[in-house]
C-alpha cells in the first residue's frame, strides 16, 4: 500500500473521490457477478429465478408450528388447562402450594 502521508490536501480529496468510485463500481461488479452465478445454478436446474424464489417463501411457510393439546385440567373449572410447556399456570401454581400433586391433573 502506497505511503499517502505526504499528499496534500487537494491530492487527498482527489483520492478520495477516486476510491469512492472505484468502490461503487466493484460492488457494481459483485452484484452483476452474483446475478450471472444465479442465473446458471437457475438454468442448471430448469428453472426461473422467480420459481426458486417461490419455492424458498414456500418452504419457509411450511414450518407453521401446530397447537399442543393439554396435558393437564382444573378440576375447579375444566377451561383451565396447561400442555406441560413453560410457565406453570397460576391456577397450577397455587393447588401444588395447597399440597396437590401434578399427577392429579393429568388428562
Amino acid at each position: 500500500m502506497p505511503d499517502i502521508s505526504n499528499l496534500s490536501v487537494e491530492e487527498l480529496k482527489r483520492l478520495q473521490v477516486e476510491a469512492e468510485a472505484l468502490i461503487a463500481s466493484k460492488k457494481d461488479q459483485a452484484i452483476e457477478d452474483a446475478y450471472h452465478q444465479i442465473l446458471d445454478i437457475a438454468e442448471n436446474v430448469g428453472l426461473s429465478i422467480e420459481q426458486i424464489l417461490e419455492f424458498g417463501a414456500n418452504k419457509r411457510k411450511k414450518s407453521v408450528r401446530k397447537a399442543v393439546e393439554p396435558r393437564y385440567r382444573s378440576k375447579a373449572n375444566p377451561e383451565d388447562t396447561w400442555t406441560g410447556r413453560g410457565k406453570q399456570p397460576r391456577w397450577l401454581v397455587a393447588e401444588l402450594e395447597k399440597g396437590a400433586k401434578l399427577e392429579d391433573f393429568i388428562i
